[in-house]
């Protein structure tokens, strides 16, 4: 199976413009079934990807206080979340006031711009795709032809994909 066969076209996802607001945002996500958004310029170009991380963290400024090494540490004991919890002060306000508060935000604050190991070409292996997930690559992956953007590709719909392919192999 290839990408193309699995990834949504970017015509039938969600997009914002840069100068949107995250209540904008929560409006086009609402009953669409997707998580991220797809930024665009005033052409209608990739400007970059709104994901669910992107929007959490943009919520909470204090963890930009915390460094990229304590955010991918391997060694999240309970213990070492909850000091770091506690002395960044993080999620102090409730989680309505931290959303109202949050209402306002533009996204070009807190979108991220792919970098180039976020995109797949249509004619990758689906096998190459879940490799760059497992690896860690920022979600959803954007999709190209000819270095144009043709879709998205979520972790979601391609571990769906693989369920349906083991449910299929125990049926006999």
């Amino acid at each position: 199976m290839k990408v193309k066969d699995l990834m949504i076209p970017v015509g039938e996802y969600r997009t914002v413009g840069v100068d949107a607001i995250f209540g904008e945002v929560a409006a086009a996500l609402a009953d669409s079934g997707h998580r991220d958004v797809i930024v665009v310029d005033g052409d209608g170009n990739l400007a970059g990807v709104l994901t669910m991380i992107d929007i959490m963290l943009a919520l909470e400024p204090n963890y930009k206080k915390l460094g990229k090494k304590d955010l991918g540490s391997d060694t999240l004991s309970n213990r070492y979340v909850a000091d770091i919890f506690k002395e960044f002060g993080l999620w102090s306000d409730t989680l309505t006031k931290v959303c109202q508060n949050g209402y306002g935000t533009k996204v070009s604050e807190a979108m991220h711009v792919p970098a180039e190991t976020d995109y797949l070409d249509e004619e990758d292996a689906l096998e190459h795709a879940i490799h760059r997930f497992i690896i860690g690559t920022h979600q959803p992956l954007i999709v190209r032809r000819d270095g144009a953007i043709t879709g998205v590709l979520r972790m979601g719909d391609v571990f769906g994909e693989i369920t349906r392919r083991m449910l299929a192999c125990h049926v006999k």
